[in-house]
């Protein structure tokens, strides 16, 4: 019977993520939107996105349309109390693609070669970036649960942009759907965490073990990034030093 009810569970949550219909899933709301529990959602985003400073290494596969691929390796470290990235890409050789530096004051690249010399594709790779890793601003506009007891958490984006948050009941399944004002899904990502996770009021040590985004437009592809190490680093003033 729990087999059962675990494979259901899994099976919403699948269908949920994949899902590109025009209206946003309905919410079961949970607490007063108009009263947010800012600690209560902190807590929970914090175990997905961390507030300290960490380099992620992953194993990337980039596929594109027509079956095209190509197996890559990413560097990424990210500054969330700076809202900054540093971020490296690089061929299983060691040769690499793209090097660049964002912040809020600024974008720099130190490297591109084709096809992350694209200016408008350079620039979409840090915005997944900052997507797959960094707490969205503000609170949520609403949260609670859906017909299948995953848990929600829903953004509006200044952009008119929604993004929602589902966790799995068992915590294992994370997904972000960013949909556009029209409610057609543009970036889906999901992660995969290992079995065991901390409690919910630890610094997380457990990072997800897999990360998949799939852009659906304005250009689509889809990033499998398996995780190789994560290392907590200094929260120091962020540059070409802090790789």
């Amino acid at each position: 019977m729990r087999r059962n009810t675990a494979l259901g569970y899994i099976a919403g949550f699948i269908f949920f993520i994949a899902a590109g219909c025009a209206d946003l899933p309905p919410i079961i709301p949970a607490g007063n939107p108009l009263a947010p529990d800012t600690q209560m959602y902190c807590r929970e985003l914090n175990q997905l996105f961390p507030p300290y400073s960490v380099q992620f290494v992953h194993a990337i596969e980039l596929t594109m349309p027509g079956s095209h691929s190509a197996m890559l390796m990413g560097v990424v470290n990210i500054y969330p109390g700076q809202q900054a990235i540093h971020c490296v890409i690089m061929t299983l050789e060691g040769l690499v693609l793209f090097e660049a530096d964002h912040t809020n004051e600024a974008f720099t690249i130190h490297r591109a070669i084709p096809p992350f010399d694209s200016q408008a594709l350079a620039r979409g790779l840090i915005s997944d970036i900052e997507l797959i890793f960094f707490k969205p601003r503000g609170n949520p506009i609403a949260w609670g649960n859906l017909e299948n007891k995953n848990k929600i958490f829903r953004f509006s984006k200044p952009c008119g942009d929604t993004l929602d948050i589902v966790i799995s009941p068992d915590r294992n399944l994370w997904a972000q759907n960013l949909r556009s004002p029209s409610h057609r899904i543009k970036r889906r990502v999901e992660y995969v965490f290992p079995k065991t996770r901390p409690a919910a009021n630890s610094r997380p040590s457990v990072f997800p073990k897999s990360i998949t985004l799939t852009a659906a437009f304005p250009s689509r592809y889809t990033l499998t990034m398996t995780l190789t190490e994560a290392n907590c680093i200094p929260d120091t003033n962020h540059g070409k030093d802090n790789k």
